[in-house]
Order: structure tokens, then C-alpha cells, then sequence
């Protein structure tokens, strides 16, 4: 009875092994296509449909009339600026992710 079911066993431990081999395979391949789609961008038809309304959205801004009366406006005049001048800072160094040299010299 031992040698018949090491006869089985081997065959169908390499059955296992190659079943999992190929969903791994499959799962690898599955995860780069769904890459590829993220990374093509928008399709054709739907770059069109966006194009068309950004299009729309710039025509109606060209419509657009501003009143300049509004620059003469009372309201207008009374706001203040509160904003702050901001002063030079020094430079830092060239490139912040360099290793810090010591004074010392490097480490030994």
C-alpha cells in the first residue's frame, strides 16, 4: 500500500506545484495589464469629450464682460492690504539630501 500512494504522491505534487507556478504567472501578468491601462491615460473618445467641454468652458470666459466701474467703487477703495513684506532668507545648501560632512573629516 506504501509504494501505491508514492506513486500518486509525486505526480500530484508536481500537478500542485505547476498549478501554482501558473496562477502566479497569471497574477503577475494580471497586475502589469492593469498597469498599462493606468498608465495609457484617457481613452480617444473620452480626450474628445473632455477637449469639447474645456472648449466650451474657455469660449464662454472670452463672453465674459467685466465692469471696470467696480475699481471706482467706494466699497472698493476701503480695503486694506494686510499682507506682509516678506524679508530675503539665506540660501541653504546646494543640496539638502548630501551626507553632512564633519569638521573632523569623514569617519573612519
Amino acid at each position: 500500500m506504501n509504494e501505491k500512494t508514492n506513486t500518486w504522491k509525486n505526480p500530484l505534487i508536481a500537478i500542485v506545484v505547476l498549478a501554482l507556478v501558473g496562477m502566479a504567472g497569471y497574477f503577475y501578468t494580471a497586475r502589469d495589464r492593469a498597469t498599462d491601462d493606468l498608465l495609457t491615460g484617457v481613452s480617444a473618445m473620452e480626450g474628445n469629450a473632455i477637449d469639447g467641454d474645456l472648449l466650451k468652458t474657455l469660449g464662454k470666459l472670452k463672453k465674459l464682460k467685466l465692469d471696470e466701474s467696480i475699481f471706482g467703487n467706494e466699497s472698493w477703495l476701503s480695503l486694506h492690504d494686510f499682507g506682509r513684506t516678506l524679508t530675503p532668507e539665506p540660501k541653504g545648501r546646494a543640496n539638502p539630501f548630501a551626507p553632512l560632512i564633519s569638521p573632523l573629516g569623514p569617519k573612519k
